[in-house]
């Protein structure tokens, strides 16, 4: 509503909505191959939800039986109703919601761009509610594709006033249903898919609002495995755990019956006997130290049975953020060194004390740049030879 006094002038009024009108070559649809014929929507220049739901499907199921993986990553505008209201309050052309579409149709611009760059032989991205993108494409890994989601969150952080979270999932051919006779099975399994992503999302922006955290996050989940609870089997699936400073945010799921207290995370299990120690957060805001071990080759953790009976038995999981801790032994070492074992993840304690002298010492008295390289290498290597072993 206008304000009294105030009124929108004409000239004012044909400013306002020339700045929020989307300006894209409508031949650059944001696909390879999938949902090719799609609409385009005309403020995001992304395939239409509509089309990309009828599509998709078909996509998805023919990539997964070929045995590929597939990423699937729901992003959301963090705040848009309060940038709105803010816009509208404060722009003199009197139209707020306009600032809604601008972010939008900037939303849609950069996403395109960042579609192109991606080494993806298919793929597609889609509009998916009123200010949310999909994306969809065939990988090699989960790490990559976490790395590009990751990439398209900065880009969009740089060109919007407000973030843009995610939440991402990696299926395989295990993910499949194991009866597949019916006609409808493959818009059944898509909505399952888009379902357990879209609540991830759901969860893990709740918990980042309680805790007072910053928008912008990616958190990464596994779509349902048909049958009972288990560990994956196909590892491709799975991301690394978090190394150095970073911050991994997850949707923890029960490992089953007899180990209620056993959460699986949608990552990797760490080598060797002894796990990895992690900084857990949960999403009233309590952190604790957890060690996360094996099972089977995915990460799993163990939670105080306090914590683990909260979780109520229709929830898609429980929302965690995690981030590495660095054992006492290797806070000593030279920071180049210790982002290598972080990139590595490997333990250093898994020398004795000698050993790590003696390679601190040869570590320290290198002569040149290139020698130094080549020893903290050659460090890595005895660290790895002994998890192995």
């Amino acid at each position: 509503m206008d304000s009294p006094g105030t009124p929108c002038s004409k000239a004012a009024v044909t400013d306002a909505l020339a700045h929020s009108v989307p300006l894209f070559d409508p031949a650059q649809m944001p696909l390879r191959d999938w949902c090719a014929g799609s609409r385009e929507d005309p403020l995001t220049g992304l395939i239409t939800f509509p089309d990309f739901h009828s599509n998709i499907p078909r996509a998805l199921a023919a990539a997964l039986t070929d045995g590929e993986l597939v990423g699937l990553a729901i992003g959301d505008v963090d705040g848009l109703k309060d940038h709105v209201e803010q816009a509208n309050a404060t722009d003199p052309n009197c139209y707020g919601h306009l600032a809604g579409n601008r972010v939008m149709a900037r939303l849609g611009a950069v996403t395109r761009t960042w579609f192109h760059t991606q080494p993806w032989e298919r793929g597609c991205a889609a509009t998916f509610g009123g200010d949310e993108v999909i994306i969809a494409a065939t990988l090699d890994n989960a790490a990559a594709f976490h790395r590009a989601v990751a990439e398209l969150r900065d880009r969009l952080a740089d060109e919007l006033p407000v973030r843009v979270s995610f939440a991402l999932t990696v299926a395989s051919a295990e993910h499949l249903p194991a009866g597949r006779s019916q006609g409808n099975w493959k818009h059944v399994f898509t909505d399952g898919l888009l379902a357990s992503t879209d609540r991830c999302l759901f969860a893990s922006k709740s918990a980042r609002r309680t805790t007072g955290g910053e928008g912008g996050i990616i958190a990464v989940t596994q779509p349902p495995l048909p049958g009972p609870t288990a560990p994956a089997s196909d590892h491709r699936t799975l991301l690394p755990l978090p190394v150095g400073t970073e911050t991994l945010h997850v949707l923890a799921r029960p490992l089953g019956t007899g180990a209620s207290n056993m959460m699986l995370l949608p990552c990797a299990g760490p080598a060797g006997l002894r796990g990895k120690r992690l900084r857990v957060t949960f999403a009233d805001g309590r952190a604790r130290t957890a060690v996360a071990v094996s099972v089977r080759g995915q990460a799993a953790i163990s939670l105080p049975d306090e914590t683990a009976g909260t979780i109520p038995p229709d929830a898609p999981g429980m929302p965690l953020a995690l981030q590495p801790i660095r054992d006492r032994a290797a806070r000593g070492v030279p920071d180049d060194l210790a982002a290598a074992l972080d990139r590595a993840e490997l333990d250093w304690s898994v020398l004795p004390a000698h050993e790590q002298a003696q390679m601190l010492h040869l570590i320290t008295e290198s002569a040149t740049d290139d020698i130094r390289t080549a020893r903290i290498t050659a460090v890595i290597d005895a660290v790895a030879t002994r998890t192995r072993s």
